[in-house]
């Protein structure tokens, strides 16, 4: 009889876990314990997102930040900027614009959130970092207009602050020239705390040039930004066509501008996101998209530059993997780069995957190798703390390892993987903790070649 009320009482459970698993699927409470829901770590949903083609060019999701005072600063595809505790419990969350929000900035203090969109508008707010309220907001369209009909939406693409508390903020959008061919039109613009313009540049007219980041000095003196301009057959023509340019903080002068050499075998240098400040203003670190690494003195002078991903040649097909990012850490400079290319067409695949595709190199500030560290995917996004480094890490569009997707944590010192976490989809976008215990990362859902979809657009916040 016992044995029939145990016998009983275990298909009653098995029962139970099943209706739960139907209804919820892998949120039911067995999977708590499975190894797949631990790598998952403490997982926040962000609402709906289409599935984004695995294979194609630009992936943005959101933007995240880590806030000193203890949580994660979120600012998500749909126009909402959600604060989170450490621990993933909603501190406040507002619906703050019409567009996607494609960059967060905090201010030296922590008081104040920068939060810029993609829409319309393409405004810039400065948010309440307490509360979440809108205190004072710029529409980015006064500076470089839009064009509806093209859906050439203004977009604050990039925001800085200094020690002051002085902001400065990058927009662009894409056009069409008089010759049918793509173009872009980008302008910097610097404000005070309470939202007052202090300069813009250029005065009178946007450049004629992709620029999608640019960085303050700590103490406000310089203001540096890069260009990204693929149409080979006309850079030579463009009132803006050198590859850094430095202002003065202070005015908006330009200082100098610094011209960068094409790599052999190729016609145009690019800059993705760079360049970026040293902690004291000294150097200058700048990754092109051609695979080299650049460091240069506050005056644009190039001290060194290092080919990290040198194109190959197979079957008549020249290939490389394509640089994007620097950072400057206690360690050296660190750059990154992406998937495997074709020189000719990025669109078209690659005969094998490069040997540096997908990898954070480490280099001294005298320009030696330190180390090498290969995700095995792209490296969408770096973020560092006490001598970690978190990356995001995406999609490889070469060899389609839908393994690859999840958050990789390396120690600076040697680049040795601390712990690796894996998520369905792939992850676009990461930060960590100012100790160095926690990484949070935004993954989106991603629709494969074949028509499956992967992933989901949520938050992960893990364990170091």
């Amino acid at each position: 009889m016992k044995k029939w009320k145990t016998l009983c009482l275990f298909l009653l459970l098995f029962a139970t876990w099943l209706a739960l698993f139907w209804v919820t699927g892998s949120r039911t409470p067995w999977q708590m314990f499975s190894p797949k829901d631990k790598d998952a770590g403490t997982v926040v949903p962000l609402g709906e997102m289409a599935g984004r083609n695995y294979d194609r060019m630009g992936f943005e999701g959101g933007e995240i930040l880590y806030v000193p005072s203890g949580g994660w600063l979120v600012g998500t595809a749909n126009g909402e900027l959600r604060f989170l505790s450490k621990e993933g419990e909603e501190k406040w969350s507002h619906s703050i614009g019409t567009g996607m929000i494609r960059s967060l900035a905090l201010s030296a203090d922590g008081k104040r959130v920068y939060a810029g969109e993609k829409s319309g508008d393409g405004f810039l707010y400065a948010i309440s970092a307490s509360s979440g309220d809108i205190l004072w907001k710029f529409k980015g369209f006064d500076v470089i207009g839009g064009e509806p009909d093209i859906r050439a939406d203004p977009q604050t693409i990039h925001i800085s602050t200094d020690r002051a508390g002085n902001i400065y903020a990058v927009f662009y959008r894409f056009t069409v020239t008089d010759t049918g061919q793509r173009g872009y039109l980008s302008r910097v613009v610097s404000f005070t705390p309470s939202g007052e313009e202090r300069w813009r540049y250029p005065k009178d007219h946007p450049m004629d040039a992709w620029v999608n980041w640019g960085e303050i000095t700590e103490d406000g003196s310089r203001f540096a930004f890069g260009t990204a301009n693929y149409d080979k057959s006309k850079i030579k023509n463009l009132e803006y066509n050198r590859n850094i340019y430095v202002l003065d903080g202070k005015d908006g002068t330009l200082l100098h501008s610094t011209p960068i050499d094409t790599a052999p075998r190729f016609g145009s240098v690019t800059m993705r996101n760079g360049p970026v400040w040293s902690d004291d203003g000294t150097y200058m670190a700048s990754m092109t998209s051609d695979g080299r690494g650049f460091l240069l003195d506050k005056e644009g002078n190039i001290l060194w530059q290092r080919t990290i991903a040198e194109p190959k040649e197979m079957n008549g097909t020249w290939f490389f993997a394509a640089g994007r990012d620097a950072l400057f850490t206690k360690d050296g400079v660190l750059f990154d780069t992406i998937n495997t290319f074709s020189r000719d067409n990025w669109q078209m695949p690659a005969p094998v995957i490069h040997p540096s595709s997908n990898s954070l190199f480490l280099f001294g500030t005298d320009g030696s190798f330190r180390w090498k560290y290969t995700a095995k995917g792209e490296i969408e996004a770096v973020g560092t703390a006490k001598g970690i480094a978190a990356l995001a890490v995406g999609r490889n569009v070469r060899n389609h390892d839908y393994k690859a997707h999840g958050a990789d944590a390396v120690k600076l010192a040697d680049g040795s993987l601390i712990v690796r976490y894996h998520t369905a989809g792939p992850l676009q976008n990461i930060a960590i903790s100012d100790d160095g215990s926690l990484m949070a990362g935004i993954e989106v859902p991603a629709v494969t070649p074949e028509g499956s979809l992967l992933g989901a657009y949520r938050l992960h916040i893990w364990k170091i």
